[in-house]
């Protein structure tokens, strides 16, 4: 009993004295979001996955998750098919599943720097995963 006694009464004294190391306090790692064409942004409704006239995007985008982690939602892929080239090609779309994952710190900003695009079954496409500008 004396010897808690003597511990707690230390303990206030380093206290008063400010001498006690403080509690360090982890910083939470902050949510990523996802560099547009270099615009960072959360939760965006639309990605140029390669800043490039807007040949390849990703529109009318709805997040049903977004955490430090990942980010899933579904939307629609617009790309030019470049048939017979890219100036006079026909734009395709298709329902799609996206999720963006790898975040990484950019310019001293968090933001996922990969995209997944899966798309149904019968679309005649495959699955693409685009590095983020």
């Amino acid at each position: 009993m004396n010897r808690l006694l003597a511990t707690v009464a230390s303990g206030t004294l380093l206290l008063g004295l400010g001498l006690a190391a403080p509690a360090v306090a982890q910083a939470a790692p902050s949510i990523p979001k996802v560099s547009n064409c270099g615009f960072p942004s959360a939760q965006p409704t639309e990605i140029d996955l390669t800043c490039v006239h807007a040949l390849t995007v990703l529109e009318k985008l709805k997040w049903s998750k977004w955490n430090y982690r990942t980010a899933k939602g579904t939307g629609v892929y617009y790309y030019d098919d470049c048939k017979p080239n890219c100036l006079v090609g026909s734009y395709r779309q298709h329902r799609v599943n996206v999720q963006l994952t790898t975040p990484k710190t950019v310019d001293g900003i968090r933001v996922f720097t990969k995209a997944k695009v899966t798309f149904p079954e019968g679309s005649g496409q495959s699955n693409k995963t685009f590095q983020l500008p």
